[in-house]
């Protein structure tokens, strides 16, 4: 196996922030040296494409190198995500891409891979095989500029001040949106705290009625519609939503935050891998004569979608289901607040 380089580490400043990036083009054993360069190529001009060059810095390959501990330690092979993270982390940087390139019969094969190096989140991946080389590069020239595109969509969290309290909330930019990134804990006549008790407050945010949730969030900021969460999860899940609208099958594990969700019934973590910064809380819900169930088993959250005269819409993610649903419920019900910047 030849191991190849990795030949780009970008950075960019996001709200007095920087991300860095690595790409790690992966093993090439049956290409030539120049293809392995003009692939090398590809992938930097596809990042390029979408990371905007006023907010971008590449590297010399010599801080790279110096970053992963010397040239002895920087040629290893990588056949494994754990690999990619490692090296990411070594890197010191925030996320990590690698292409690894192969040929199988008369085929040329290619894949790339983004990930998160902090969550070891997937963000994306390329996988296909083509007849020539050209015809590999000409897709990783079109194609791959989406996967960085994540990566430019999302930005780092910083905060907001709600001023009728003072109490300061994270905030995500989540591909065009920007979000709270944690629940709602504004006391608005007739919100709760799970079981009455202050300290479900401090870690889960407040439980609204439809009525209530409807006015609480604060100035610039609103209850999000239907439409506006199903565009949260078809950014999160890179689908269209067409089979199945409402839900998705992976938005839930990839918004779930990574500690304080309930195993499941055999024991496996309910955790998610917070790919987006969106660090999802089983707040559990409550009827209106103060029945509490499922903390930590469940996050449920309303929309302004009105489905009749009794209920309206909430989105909902299980510790045992990596899936996000889009269901309707009684409006007398308490659910979770997340508000969306106007």
């Amino acid at each position: 196996m030849k191991p190849l380089f990795i030949l780009l580490l970008l950075a960019f400043a996001a709200f007095g922030q920087q991300i860095t990036v690595a790409v790690l083009p992966s093993d090439g054993n049956t290409f030539s040296n120049d293809e392995l360069e003009a692939l090398t190529d590809k992938m930097r001009e596809a990042a390029l494409k979408v990371l905007p060059t006023d907010a971008f810095i590449l590297l010399k390959q010599d801080v790279v190198v110096k970053r992963l501990g010397g040239a002895e330690n920087y040629i290893k092979e990588c056949k494994e995500s754990s690999c990619i993270v490692n090296l990411g982390k070594k890197a010191q940087v925030d996320y990590v891409a690698q292409a690894s390139v192969g040929k199988l019969g008369g085929k040329m094969r290619v894949k790339v891979e983004l990930y998160n190096v902090s969550t070891e989140g997937l963000i994306g991946i390329f996988n296909e095989y083509f007849d020539n080389f050209f015809s590999l590069l000409n897709a990783i020239d079109k194609r791959v500029p989406d996967l960085f595109k994540k990566i430019s969509d999302v930005s780092v969290r910083k905060s907001f001040t709600d001023v009728r309290d003072g109490r300061e909330y994270k905030m995500v930019v989540i591909g065009k949106q920007t979000w709270m990134a944690e629940n709602l804990n504004y006391n608005a006549s007739g919100s709760k705290c799970y079981d009455n008790k202050p300290a479900n407050c401090d870690k889960y945010g407040r439980l609204y009625n439809w009525e209530t949730a409807m006015k609480a969030c604060p100035k610039g900021w609103h209850l999000p519609s239907n439409a506006e969460w199903d565009i949260l999860l078809r950014f999160v899940d890179g689908t269209s939503g067409t089979e199945s609208p409402y839900s998705s099958k992976t938005a839930g594990k990839l918004l779930k935050a990574k500690i304080g969700w309930n195993d499941d019934n055999e024991g496996k973590s309910g955790n998610g891998t917070d790919v987006y910064g969106f660090s999802a809380l089983p707040g559990g819900g409550s009827t209106s004569d103060d029945i509490f169930d499922c903390v930590g088993d469940y996050g449920v959250w309303w929309s302004t979608f009105k489905y009749n005269a009794n209920d309206a819409y909430r989105r909902i993610i299980y510790r045992d289901s990596d899936y996000a649903y889009g269901e309707n419920n009684n409006k007398s019900f308490l659910h979770s607040v997340r508000c969306l910047q106007d």
